[in-house]
């Protein structure tokens, strides 16, 4: 049996070229069509309808950009309900918020079928690579099956946790984007003021990336921000502002005050207002900035 996926846009299409490289047969679905063309042409089947997809596959994968994505997939028409049942599984990889997993989840398992939340992280590159890593929850023995030599996310991915249900896997998620979005962002008001203060941002990176706060993902994403490309994006804007929203809303139910992702989440909306939506994350820079950027890179 064929593996499905659904949703092919800037990570999904790098996850299922992957699997295609490792000579997994893939049928995708996507709601733009156009975007299966390229997979098709390196191997892949193209379906018309999630329904259909699931309907072929014994376990069938999503990567797709938000909560309502991801409910319309499973619950709409001619959607991931229609075809599970007991001895077909979904695993989204999507980060979503807690409700949207269970409840998929819920109905999922009233059809017979298994379920697994398992968003992840790092970006297209990393999918690229085949070095995800995956932050899972929900059936435990689809988990383990999925670790085994041929299994999908042992092929596209370089770690793999089971935190406990689709809620936590959801939380767990969040608690990285709240991380990455912080750490950008004030980098971004660092190299402002940096500029600002006229020093040179290439040598106040080298000496950051020289000490104990060095770290992959600022050393990427500082040079980014000097050099304004932030085209095309490794991860956007939008999506970023998206997982900030959804950890608020997180704190807000739990009832604890989170003033460090409030300010930050501002930053990435000034972004977003700026017409930056669909720039890579490090443009969050842009927000200090005094003349428009160009969108090329």
């Amino acid at each position: 049996m064929r593996v499905g996926f659904l949703g092919v846009g800037i990570m999904g299409k790098q996850m299922v070229t992957t699997l295609l490289r490792k000579g997994v047969q893939v049928a995708v679905w996507n709601r733009s069509a156009e975007k299966c063309q390229e997979l098709v042409a390196a191997g892949a089947k193209a379906l018309p309808t999630p329904k259909a997809v699931v309907d072929e596959c014994t376990v069938t994968h999503a990567m797709l950009s938000d909560p309502s994505a991801s409910e319309r997939v499973v619950f709409g028409s001619d959607g991931v309900l229609g075809a599970i049942r007991h001895g077909r599984s979904y695993i989204d990889h999507s980060t979503i918020d807690e409700m949207s997993g269970l409840k998929m989840a819920d109905a999922i398992g009233e059809k017979g079928g298994r379920f697994l939340a398992a968003p992840v992280s790092g970006g297209w590159r990393d999918a690229a690579k085949g070095e995800l890593l995956f932050i899972c929850g929900g059936d435990k023995a689809l988990f383990e099956s999925q670790l085994e030599p041929g299994a999908g996310m042992a092929a596209m991915g370089a770690r793999h946790w089971h935190v406990g249900s689709p809620a936590d896997a959801a939380r767990a998620k969040l608690m990285l984007q709240i991380m990455m979005g912080s750490m950008i962002g004030a980098l971004a008001e660092t190299l402002a003021l940096t500029e600002k203060a006229g020093l040179d941002p290439g040598q106040v990176m080298d000496m950051f990336n020289s000490s104990a706060m060095a770290n992959p993902i600022s050393a990427a994403k500082g040079k980014l921000m000097a050099d304004k490309t932030y085209y095309p994006p490794n991860f956007q804007i939008y999506l970023q502002q998206k997982d900030l929203r959804l950890a608020l809303a997180l704190a807000d139910k739990l009832g604890m005050a989170a003033p460090i992702a409030a300010t930050v989440n501002s930053q990435y909306v000034a972004a977003r207002q700026q017409g930056l939506a669909d720039a890579d994350f490090a443009a969050v820079r842009e927000v200090y900035s005094t003349s428009p950027l160009s969108k090329v890179s």
